[in-house]
């Protein structure tokens, strides 16, 4: 499926959102955000992850054909978790030796530790990909009010995978409230993310990564600032048209490249005039939100899964490049 949340043959999915239905309609909907212990259980994450003792092998053919030969790999090890259906054990991964897991209760008791001092509580979590990735997210407890018309949410998201294939991450997001649109601003003066690595110290990481995520306020200081002084600038859709054409060039030499590089500015600007646009037209604090959405939502994703991979792009900061040098343009 697109969403890639993991369902179970009884029809429950390992996923849970506060007060809103998802556009995939699975899951549990609470009337409230929950605790990091009722979001653990309500999303179907209080299981553990652990690592073999004994290296992956496999049993394959001797070179003569004529008997079974055992080889395995000497630095590989497998993760695996007990489902949490069946209580059958369940394979996530091929990892290395050093590889230490982020357990999903030590991710929320993460996050929990920020809940504690600002009050911040959990919006929503949940499994995909048949427990390889897990996330979660907590709203920040006080909005934000740019220039008094446009309102924004601080969330904090945490996201890890069970397979090796990344570290355990904290991202800060805003969100702009009218169309939900996740934001992402390159803000050289405090932290908005921090990755920790699944490594035998991961444990003292936890706490370096604690003190580093005190700097959300800073950060959501260091927004509101710069928010505010895009919304003070106002600017024409003829500049916004040159910030477009500067932003993605068209290759002359391709007529199929020529075609999707005029779609893709037709995009934007039809962005920039939105509907959603109209508190704030005609500012580059418009701009900025055109270009953010373009990148988020509207820009061409290639193959299957185009949800899940959009969601991924968003998520991981795939399309920070682009937004820093539109961000760059608009300035």
């Amino acid at each position: 499926m697109a969403h890639a949340i993991e369902e179970y043959t009884d029809g429950t999915a390992a996923f849970f959102t506060a007060r809103e239905v998802a556009w995939h309609k699975l899951g549990t909907v609470t009337d409230n955000a929950l605790t990091a212990e009722d979001a653990l259980k309500t999303a179907y994450l209080d299981w553990e992850v652990f690592k073999s003792e004994l290296p992956v092998q496999t049993v394959v053919p001797a070179f003569s054909g004529q008997a079974m030969e055992t080889i395995k790999f000497d630095d590989k090890y497998m993760t695996y978790r007990y489902h949490p259906k069946t209580q059958k054990a369940d394979a996530l991964g091929v990892v290395g030796n050093r590889y230490t897991p982020v357990q999903n209760a030590d991710a929320f008791s993460l996050l929990n530790y920020i809940a504690d001092e600002s009050g911040a509580v959990f919006e929503t979590a949940g499994a995909l990909n048949n427990g390889r990735k897990v996330f979660m997210t907590m709203k920040m407890p006080n909005g934000l009010q740019i220039g008094g018309v446009d309102a924004i949410d601080m969330y904090l998201m945490a996201w890890n995978t069970h397979d090796g294939t990344s570290s355990f991450n904290l991202l800060t997001t805003p969100i702009r409230v009218v169309c939900q649109n996740t934001l992402s601003m390159a803000i050289n003066s405090a932290k908005s993310s921090f990755a920790l690595r699944h490594t035998t110290n991961v444990q003292g990481k936890v706490q370096e990564a604690r003190e580093a995520l005190q700097l959300s306020w800073k950060y959501t200081e260091a927004f509101t600032a710069e928010a505010e002084e895009l919304l003070a600038q106002k600017l024409s859709t003829n500049d916004f048209a040159k910030i477009v054409e500067k932003l993605i060039p068209i290759d002359e030499t391709v007529e199929r490249k020529r075609t999707l590089t005029e779609e893709a500015r037709g995009a934007l600007m039809g962005l920039w005039n939105a509907p959603t646009q109209a508190n704030v037209f005609g500012t580059k604090w418009a701009a900025w939100n055109a270009v953010v959405e373009y990148a988020d939502w509207a820009k061409p994703v290639r193959g299957d899964n185009a949800d899940v991979k959009r969601a991924e792009r968003i998520v991981t900061g795939a399309g920070d490049a682009f937004k820093n040098k539109a961000l760059a343009l608009i300035k």
